[in-house]
Order: structure tokens, then C-alpha cells, then sequence
């Protein structure tokens, strides 16, 4: 639970000075920063003076608990001790009272004595007045010159920090891990009172059917246990008032029907079942889950459309078993995501992804008013809800700032920037501490040669080679973006000798798309302005310069053409684009319901639906040849989902899910060619695939132990 002062003076602690407006004590020598907890605990004391605080009354004020651990007590009466402990002077006295409790006595300084006594005679004489008079006047002169001299300090001062203001320096924040054991821990969901803070945990372990579990911690004492849930389940939210977990239980045995339900779990027994079955997994996955009351349920859910990875945010009546949508995406990206409730007006936090583009955004639970809070050109993982300041937080990843909105103002409110170490997902508490994952994934790259089968891994310790294009002659090139802002990502360079350099004119703010190394072309893309330009390869000469594309990645290269998976200007109809390069002439092409694509040939285009309906398209003629339909793709391979992405090279069409690589052949065979889970590591998984002549291209993420830390100043 965040506690902090809502009033600013200063107490006199013997050698300290208590600043309870910014939560330190200060001396000549040193400052220090009390923890929240410390803070809160020294407040109680010290306004409860020369009495017996016991135990019990501590753990009612301070924690504000029925019961609290005394370890927890003793480590914080300790803790506390340690910290006003003074060479100067006395320590200020916490005495502890056997089997009673604890006494607070600030120590009274020792008086001083003067050198010399004072008389008391009233008579002076006309040299004592003489003296004081140049006393007086030689103080003046004195005075004067040193505002002078302040006056012009404080001039240049003031103009130095106007120079300089429109760089803030970070905070100074420390750091504290809170998880105890090693293995991986996943997305961070904190309680609505934020006392709990409840998280899926995986055991450090390779065996491929290793399962997790939810794990608890109490942010008041750090105690963390595991939560008794059936195998195989995921958090997914909590209940507004903050007693019920919500979570999403799946399981598989051999020789029975695969189990997957939504459910929620109750931490304390009262009356009643603990723990109980909502409602099983008809249509598409829910990603997040709360509610405003027992029986109205909040969620964002994949499948908006019939677009399998398009959400939207529903709400849903249990005793009446109704779902209605609250919020209605744009089709053009992965639609919006549920990331926090504000239980006291009923309003939700939540991202829409637009393509290249993310919004954080605020309304009300029946989705009638609609507010804009934010705007990023990458991904938002997790946003809060801070009661007491009535402010949204969230963390920008590219200006390394916990971000605030005040809901009351209705106005953004000083940035705090924070140092903290490249990760991915970070939860704001308030803008003095924040909670965060370290970051658990390596990113790599496994390149299968078409012709010949040999596999080469890309896997440099400490280096991420994301998103690899092929550039012939065995060089590729992959995009260096891994916690970076966005003017900083760059492409990277990789020889045949396997030697890594920069691509000096791609280094600041650029990232490679697309390659076509039988013309010697790559296509490119600045992020900052969001457009896509061919370069040639070797002078990297700028050929033709395409406007925005909110289509995330529907822009191929080949052929000295380009084909743009897009939405119409005007009419919002998904179109592709196909510019030729040679004389910069451009054909539009109306689809439907195509969610990527890939040149199959000089004139093809191969397509992929929303069903994983697989199509050819004769860019000259507009002729749709079916090659296989989403349900007997699905039926060939034993109904494992695919991702809404296609590649093709040399003839075939490849597609891929998490774990496995499958190739639909000329012939319309389908063949499993790699298992990435066997080939690499039991916790691999496929991030991205594509096919550049005779080489198919691979980016992986391997899952490795990560932490959960509290930064806080």
C-alpha cells in the first residue's frame, strides 16, 4: 500500500530534522530517504509521544491490518532504528517495552553555555555606544555587498537552469527485489487497494510441459505464497474491491476433453464456495478481466469481427448471462485491450492499437465518453489507477518517465523521469515508485537454407537480432530497437564472416521491413514519421518514399515492386496499393477481409484471411485463385491456430504459430519443417517469419528467469 504525507513541516528528531513534506531527515552531514512504511511508522510515534504503542495498535494504524506479523514489526522497528541512529547526539529513543509494545522519546538537546557572563548593568558609556555604532554600520556595508553578490548569483543561476530545464534529470530511485524465487514471472496485476499484487510464475525449468502457477505477494510485508488454483491457470484481473482474483484455467490430458473455463478465486473463505466456474471459453480469448460488482464483469476479449486477434472490451451480466460490447476498435490493428479499472466512477483504462500506432484511453463502462490520454509508437503494457492523487499512470518506455493524468483536471501532470534497467513491462504505483519485470527474453534468429536444409543460428550474448532480412551472398541485416526510443533504433549489418556492424545512414531512428536481394533493394522505415522508403543496398540512395501505413506490417518489396496492405483514405476499405518502381506508377486492388500478404511470384500475391483462408492474387487481372480454406488448414494441422501472418519464396507459402513451422507446397501439401521448441530450447517460442529467396528467416524469443523489483525514492 502506498503511503505518503499530505502535509509539509519540519520536527526536530535530535540530531535530524524530519521533513514530512518529501519523507526525509536531514542533518549538516547527510539527507536521508525514509521508506514509506518507515515513514508512516516514525509519523505514528512520533505523534503518540511518552506512551506504549503496542503491537496490535501499530498494525491497525500503520498497515492499517487486523493482524501483522511481528518478524514484520521487529524488521521495521530495526530498520527505523538503524536509520536515525547519530554520532552528533543521542539516537531518538524507540524503547522497546517487554510484551507490551514500544515508547517513543525525542532526546532534549543539552543546553549550551555561553562564554562569558552577561551583565545586567544598564549604565554604558559613550565608547561602548562609539563601538556599536561602527558595529552597525560596518555590518551594513557588509549586508550590502553580499546581496549584491547573491543578487547576481541567483542571476546567473536562473538563467543556467532556463538553459537547461528542457533536459530534466532522473530521479533517483532505488531498487529492491521482491520475488524470492527463480524461474519466470509474468505480467504484474496489482490489487485496486494496492496491498496485493498477484502474478503468473513458471519454475526455472526446461521440461517442455512444465507448468505454472498464480503466485500472491502482500506489498505490506513482502510474504508471497502460491495460490491454490487448479494447474495450468493465468491471472487475469481483480474484482473491484479487491477480494476475488479472476483467472483463466486451461488443461489438456491425454485421453479426456481439453479443459478451458473462466473462474475466480475468493483470498479470504467467508461463506460461500472460494473459488467458482464463470464461464468456459466459447470464442475468443479473454486477455483481461474485472469487475464493477459481483455480477458485472468487465473484459477485453480477441475476436471482434471474427478477426482472431482483434479485441474489444465487453461487459457481461451473470445473473442475466448477457455480453454487450463496450467498446468498438478500428480494424486496422490489434483493436483495444483492457489494462485497469477506476472502481469509484466506473471507468476503464485500456489501449487501442491502431497498426503503428497506440493510444491509452479512458470511459466510461457502457464505452459513451471516450477521453485520449496518451498517444505511443509502440506498445503499452500496464497502466494504474492512483485513488488518492484521482490520476492515471502509466511508464513511456521512450522518454524513461512515469507519465500522470489527473481524471479531475482533466490535464497530464510533471513527468517524473526514472533510470531504470531496460525492460518491458513496468507498473506505476504512484510517481515515487513503480513495480517491474525484468526483462526475461533473448532475442534471436534461425535461418534455414530452402535449398539445402542447413540451419544457421544468430545468437550473440547480449545482442537481440530482431526481425532479420536477407541481403544475399549470406549478409543479412536485423533492426537494433530493443529498448531504445525511437530516434535511437537502427539496423545492423551482419557479414558472411558473421561480423556485426552498424548501417551508418540507417542508425538513427530506422528500421528494416522488407528486402529483395535479386534487385538489390531494401525497404525501410523511419519511425518517427512513420513513412517506408526503397533504398538501394549498396548507396542506400532513397528511390521511392511511401506516406504512412497504419496496416502493421502490410508493405512487401519484390520484383522492383511494392504492394501495400492498407486502408483507403477515404472510404476505410481495406485496398492494396501495388507501385511500380521503374516508371512510379501505382494500381489499386479493393479486398476483403485480407490481413497479410506477400509476393508469391512476379505477378502473385499471396493472401491470408482472418480465417487463414489462403488465396493467390493476379496483380495484372485481379483474378482470386483459392489454394486452401482456414477450416482445412486447421484440419491438416490437427486444428493448431496459426498467427495472422504468410511468407512465400521459391514457390512454397510458410506460416507459423508459437511453436512450429508449416509449409503449404505447390502441390498443397503441408508439412511440419520445424519444431523450434526441438531445435532450440523448450522455451523458445516464434516471434516472426519470413521468407527471402532461398533463405527462411526465424526470429525467436527464448524465455529465461527474470525478477519482480520495487523502484521507489
Amino acid at each position: 500500500m502506498v503511503l505518503e504525507a499530505t502535509h509539509s513541516k519540519y520536527i526536530d528528531i535530535g540530531c535530524w530534522q524530519l521533513n514530512t513534506a518529501t519523507q526525509t531527515i536531514n542533518n549538516k552531514h547527510e539527507r536521508k530517504e525514509l521508506e514509506p512504511l518507515l515513514f508512516k511508522t516514525l509519523m505514528y510515534l512520533i505523534n503518540n509521544q511518552e506512551r506504549i504503542i503496542t503491537r496490535q495498535e501499530l498494525a491497525e494504524h500503520v498497515w492499517q491490518l487486523d493482524f501483522v506479523d511481528d518478524n514484520t514489526i521487529n524488521r521495521v522497528i530495526f530498520e527505523l532504528r538503524k536509520q536515525l541512529a547519530c554520532d552528533l547526539q543521542p539516537q531518538p529513543m524507540i524503547k522497546t517495552h517487554y510484551r507490551k509494545g514500544y515508547s517513543f522519546a525525542i532526546p532534549t538537546p543539552e543546553p549550551t553555555e555561553l562564554p562569558g557572563k552577561i551583565s545586567d548593568t544598564t549604565a554604558t558609556s559613550e565608547a561602548s555606544k562609539s563601538y556599536r555604532v561602527r558595529i552597525f554600520y560596518g555590518t551594513l556595508i557588509v549586508l550590502t555587498a553580499l546581496i549584491s553578490a547573491l543578487y547576481f548569483a541567483t542571476k546567473q543561476t536562473f538563467q543556467m537552469e532556463n538553459t537547461t530545464q528542457s533536459q530534466p534529470s532522473a530521479e533517483v530511485f532505488h531498487n529492491q527485489i521482491l520475488s524470492w524465487y527463480r524461474g519466470h514471472h509474468g505480467k504484474l496485476f496489482n490489487s485496486p487497494d494496492q496491498r496485493y499484487l498477484a502474478y503468473n510464475f513458471k519454475a526455472d525449468t526446461n521440461e517442455v510441459g512444465a507448468l505454472g502457477e498464480v503466485r500472491l505477494m502482500d506489498l505490506t510485508t513482502q510474504h508471497e505464497r502460491a495460490l491454490s488454483l487448479p494447474s495450468g491457470s493465468s491471472i487475469l484481473g481483480w474484482s473491484a474491491d479487491s477480494t476475488w482474483i479472476y483467472y483463466l484455467h486451461r488443461s489438456e490430458t491425454e485421453g479426456e476433453s481439453p479443459i478451458c473455463e473462466y473462474r475466480r478465486h475468493q483470498l479470504s473463505l467467508k461463506t460461500g464456495a472460494h473459488d467458482q466456474l464463470l464461464f468456459d471459453c466459447s470464442g475468443g480469448l479473454i486477455s483481461a478481466l474485472f469487475d464493477f460488482g459481483k455480477d458485472r464483469l468487465i473484459y477485453s476479449r480477441r475476436g471482434y469481427l471474427d478477426v482472431p486477434n482483434l479485441g474489444a472490451i465487453y461487459s457481461y451480466d451473470l445473473e442475466k448471462q448477457k455480453e454487450i460490447r463496450v467498446t468498438t476498435p478500428s480494424n486496422h490493428g490489434f483493436g483495444d485491450h483492457l489494462l485497469a479499472i477506476i472502481p469509484e466512477s466506473h471507468q476503464l483504462i485500456f489501449t487501442r492499437n491502431i497498426g503503428d500506432k497506440v493510444e491509452l484511453l479512458v470511459t466510461t463502462s457502457t464505452g459513451q465518453k471516450t477521453l485520449k490520454l496518451a498517444e505511443f509508437p509502440h506498445l503499452l503494457w500496464a497502466a494504474n489507477w492512483n485513488a488518492k492523487q484521482k490520476s492515471v499512470l502509466w511508464f513511456d518506455h521512450n522518454t524513461s518517465e512515469i507519465k500522470r493524468y489527473s481524471m479531475q483536471s482533466l490535464t497530464e501532470l510533471p513527468a517524473v523521469k526514472v533510470a531504470v534497467e531496460p525492460t518491458s513491462y513496468i507498473l506505476p504505483m504512484s510517481e515515487n515508485q513503480l513495480l517491474m519485470t525484468t526483462y526475461g527474453y533473448d532475442h534471436d534468429s534461425y535461418v534455414i537454407d530452402l535449398n539445402t536444409g542447413k540451419s544457421t543460428l544468430f545468437a550473440k550474448p547480449n545482442i537481440y537480432e530482431v526481425i532479420m532480412a536477407y541481403l544475399g551472398d549470406n549478409e543479412f541485416a536485423y533492426n537494433d530497437s530493443i529498448f531504445k526510443n525511437v530516434e535511437s533504433y537502427g539496423v545492423m549489418h551482419i557479414d558472411s564472416s558473421h561480423r556485426y556492424s552498424p548501417i551508418a545512414a540507417l542508425s538513427s531512428g530506422y528500421s528494416i521491413i522488407d528486402s529483395d536481394p535479386s534487385n538489390r533493394q531494401i525497404l525501410v522505415k523511419h519511425i518517427a514519421n512513420k513513412q517506408a522508403e526503397v533504398r538501394k543496398l549498396e548507396s542506400l540512395e532513397v528511390l521511392f518514399t511511401l506516406p504512412d501505413n497504419e496496416q502493421n506490417g502490410g508493405t512487401r518489396l519484390g520484383g522492383n515492386k511494392i504492394a501495400q496492405l492498407r486502408a483507403h483514405e477515404i472510404t476505410d476499405d481495406k485496398i492494396i496499393e501495388l507501385i511500380f518502381l521503374h516508371d512510379k506508377i501505382s494500381k489499386t486492388i479493393t479486398v476483403d477481409d485480407i490481413v497479410s500478404i506477400d509476393w508469391y511470384d512476379d505477378r502473385h500475391l499471396v493472401t491470408l484471411s482472418s480465417n487463414r483462408d489462403i488465396s493467390l492474387l493476379n496483380t495484372e487481372t485481379n483474378q482470386v485463385t483459392p489454394l486452401i480454406t482456414g477450416a482445412e488448414l486447421a484440419k491438416r494441422i490437427d486444428n493448431v491456430k496459426v498467427r495472422p501472418m504468410i511468407t512465400a519464396a521459391n514457390g512454397a507459402i510458410y506460416l507459423y504459430n508459437r511453436q512450429y513451422v508449416y509449409e503449404l507446397d505447390a502441390n498443397q501439401q503441408i508439412t511440419n519443417i520445424l519444431d523450434i521448441k526441438a531445435s532450440v530450447n523448450a522455451e523458445s517460442s516464434i516471434y516472426y517469419l519470413d521468407a527471402h529467396g532461398d533463405k527462411l528467416l526465424i526470429s525467436y524469443l527464448t524465455r529465461y528467469h527474470n525478477e519482480i523489483k520495487l523502484y521507489h525514492r
